[in-house]
This record gives structure tokens, sequence and C-alpha cells, in this order.
């Protein structure tokens, strides 16, 4: 039985180190999220972390903002921003990882190890402004000073491919897929995979992540994986760990896992969904059903109508953060399960909100937008921040859409490519005010880095159309 980190985490250091001893823990791995939900942290003795956290913090080298995806190529700031840009102007100087002791999580795939999140601080304390768990803490805070605790649950399908990322590179990236067809919710195939399925559950409950439900979805070798529902931060913290673990594990197995939006345009597509509601700060009572509504004349409060009409008011402006990479926009197809319009509906997948519940302690948002290839602290922050917003402007919810969102003209469409959305992110007011131009400032750069590395790739697509009928 692998050790439990107590609820609540750890008082102190002195109490963290104890119980690291007493369990046989000696590694650290201190971190968090870059930009792309990446996981960064270096693997550090018990007594060393511990020495380190107490003072300043464990130093980081800054440029680990300021990296394109693939590692190869450093993402310059403008000239002339005069927002946090980490740049070579000034030598890349250290920022400071601090510790939070409520997040330490046991990681049984690796050896007598431990890891902690929290956020980077620069020289003087001040928080890094881009650290993207520091983004989800500010979207809670609004909807806190606003006398609401938001809850959080969180659903990302996957694909599974045959061959580490190695091997596939290595291959030209020729997939594998466990399955050569869809297998949607079929428990025969779950049970064929079962042995590792079964393993990877429960490295994950060792972490402290409470999976739900596993099940096959709608393409070859594709799976979905539902958390529990819990505190905002607390369900960021269990997506962030699990899409990380997962691909760790599948790796060490010899697999791949994979959370690209669209690996193949045959495929089903891979999303986020994610499940939000709120709870009186005071009462601890939810709130978005109205008072005296039940079953099927379920009613949406005041308060849950205006969160409702934030998040749908700000989905254009936030699509960068929801659909944050090239091929995430691939994904956007009518019919496809994905959001494509500015909608929402009652229990309506076709729409980009769905609002579902029968009672009060059910009722909830299911933001449908996001794909599974989003960093989930920022695709949580936008739309807890898109919520806030809609309280704060008392927004009013139009008409629901009661048929077919993707056959209904009158609605507006969501951004259709990632240039389009990094341009509205760019302009938007409400995003600057909501995330800070550092933040803004930063993303903005940092997507159009990589909107730039694929203008200058030349598709296989292209070499075998035009090569010759060129």
């Amino acid at each position: 039985m692998t050790a439990q980190v107590p609820a609540g985490g750890f008082e102190s250091l002195e109490v963290f180190s104890d119980w690291c001893e007493e369990h046989g823990f000696d590694t650290v791995i201190p971190g968090t999220s870059d930009t792309n939900g990446a996981w960064i942290g270096k693997r550090v003795p018990l007594v060393d972390f511990v020495r380190m956290a107490g003072g300043e913090g464990v130093p980081y080298c800054n440029v680990l903002f300021a990296i394109t995806r693939d590692g190869n190529e450093n993402v310059f700031a403008p000239e002339g921003l005069e927002t946090y840009f980490p740049t070579h102007r000034n030598g890349y100087p250290d920022i400071f990882f601090r510790p939070d002791l409520s997040s330490v999580r046991v990681l049984s795939w690796h050896r007598n190890t431990v890891m902690v999140n929290g956020i980077y601080h620069l020289p003087d304390s001040a928080e890094v402004p881009l650290t993207p768990r520091r983004v989800l803490l500010q979207a809670r805070d609004r909807l806190r000073a606003l006398g609401y605790e938001p809850y959080v649950a969180s659903e990302f399908e996957f694909y599974v491919s045959e061959g580490t990322p190695e091997t596939l590179r290595q291959s030209g990236w020729e997939l594998k897929p466990l399955s050569s067809r869809a297998y949607t919710y079929q428990v025969f195939r779950s049970s064929l995979d079962q042995d590792f399925l079964a393993r990877w559950w429960g490295y994950l409950q060792d972490a402290g992540v409470h999976i739900e439900a596993l099940n096959p979805e709608t393409g070859p070798g594709q799976y979905e994986l539902n958390a529990r529902y819990t505190d905002a931060l607390r369900a960021a913290d269990d997506a962030f760990i699990y899409k990380n673990g997962i691909k760790e594990i599948a790796a060490l197995e010899g697999r791949t896992a994979s959370f690209m939006a669209l690996p193949n345009g045959e495929w089903a597509g891979s999303s986020c969904h994610i499940h939000q509601s709120l709870r009186s700060t005071d009462t601890g009572e939810p709130v978005f059903m109205a008072k005296g509504a039940h079953g099927a004349s379920a009613e949406l409060s005041q308060v849950g109508q205006q969160y409702v009409a934030g998040v749908l008011a700000t989905l254009r402006e936030f699509a960068a953060l929801y659909w944050p990479t090239i091929n995430s926009y691939r994904r956007a197809r009518d019919y496809s399960w994905s959001a494509t319009t500015v909608s929402w509906g009652w229990d309506n997948r076709s729409t980009a909100l769905r609002v579902v519940g029968e009672d009060p302690q059910s009722m909830r948002l299911e933001n449908r937008m996001p794909g599974a290839d989003v960093n989930p602290y920022l695709a949580i922050a936008a739309t807890l921040a898109g919520g806030a917003y809609g309280i704060e402007q008392k927004l009013e919810l139009p008409r629901p859409v009661e048929g077919d969102a993707y056959a209904d003209p009158s609605l507006v469409k969501l951004p259709g490519s990632l240039e389009e959305a990094v341009d509205l992110l760019h302009g938007s007011q409400v995003a600057r005010e909501l995330f800070g131009d550092d933040f803004v400032n930063h993303y903005v750069v940092t997507l159009r880095a990589e909107i730039a590395q694929w203008k200058k790739h030349v598709s296989d697509w292209e070499v075998g159309l035009y090569f010759e009928s060129a």
C-alpha cells in the first residue's frame, strides 16, 4: 500500500520532511506547468529541497518560458515590449519555485519520489505573471471575491499507440493504435487492455487522482478519463498530473499516449470537457439552480445565468486558451462532437456550452469547446474568468439553442484558425483585464512564434499534390 498524503497537505517543511523520511521518500520533484502544459521540474534530494524551499526557493532559468514547444528554438520578445518576458538581453536570470505544500503527490511510477506543485517567483519575491497555475489562482480568487467557490471536473480523451515517442519519431510518426477500429464504450476492448489500464489507474490513485470512469472512445485506441468533481485548483492539479503521468507511464511500457486534438483526419478528435459550478463561500451551498426549480423544470438561478453568459461572451476572445495549437482547429468540425459556434443549450451536445442537472447538487455547466491539447490550468482559468466577468457585468443570457447548433446559420462561428484566435486574444480588453498584460503579451508572442514555425514547414500533402502537378 502506497503512503497516502495527509488531507490538506503539510503545515511546514519540517513536517513534510519527517513524513517523507518515515515513508522512504528520498527524492522530490518541485515544479509546475510551462505555458504549453509540459511538466517542468528537477529531481532533488529531500534534504536539498527542504534547504532551498526554506530559503529563496528552487532556482530555474527563466528561459523555460521562452522556449518553443519542440525545445529547438527560443522565442524572442519583440523590440519595445515593456511587459515581463524572459530575454537574452538580460541573460535569462533565475526565477525561484516556491512550493505549495498542500499539493504534494506520491509518484509511484517513479522511485521513492514525491512531487510538489507551486508558483515561480522573481528575485524580489513577486510572482512570475506567466505561471499558468498562478493565472488559474487569479481566476479562482476573482470568483471568491464575489462570494463563490468554483468546483470543477475534467474529462480528457487521448489515443494510445504502440511504440515509444522515440520509436514513433524514427518511423516518421507511423501510428499503431491499440485497436484497428473504434470500440465506443465497449467493455470488450477495455477488457483486452485491462492489464496496463489497471496499472495506470493504480498509479494515478497513488498520486491522489480520483478517477470516476475510464472507457474506450470513438477512435481506434482512444480512451476517455473522467476525474472526480472537486475544488478548481485541485481539479486543475489532477488534470495536470494525469496528462503528464499517463504519457510518462505509457512510454515506460513501450507505448505513446497522445492528447493531440486530431492525430489523424479519419479519426475522432480528442476533447477536454470542463464541468463547473459555484458554491456560496458563506453557506457552502450550490448556487446555479433557481430556488424552487427541480427535475424536468430545472432553471438556472440569476447568478447561474450571468456566469454562463460570461463564459459564452468570451468564447471567441479566449479561443486561443481553449484551442492552443495549429492542430486544435482541425478537430473543430461539424458533427464531430466539437464546438463550432458560440452557443449554449440544455443537455445539448451540439452547442459549445451544455447546461445539465436535475437538482441543485448536479446543476452544472459543461464547457465542450476545449480540446485535449489544452494546458488544463489555462483552460480552466479561461472558463472561470469568463464566468466571473459575466457576474461582474450582470450579463444577460440569450435564449438556448433547442435544436442542431451545427445547422443553425444564425449562430456566430468560433475562430477557424490559431492565427484568428491569437489576434482576438491580443486585442481583447477583457482578457487583458482578467489575465493581465504580462500574460496576454507573452502568450500571444509564444503562439505567433509557433505559427511562424508552421508557415516555414512544407507538408507531405503539399509535396504529394504539387511536386509533379505544378
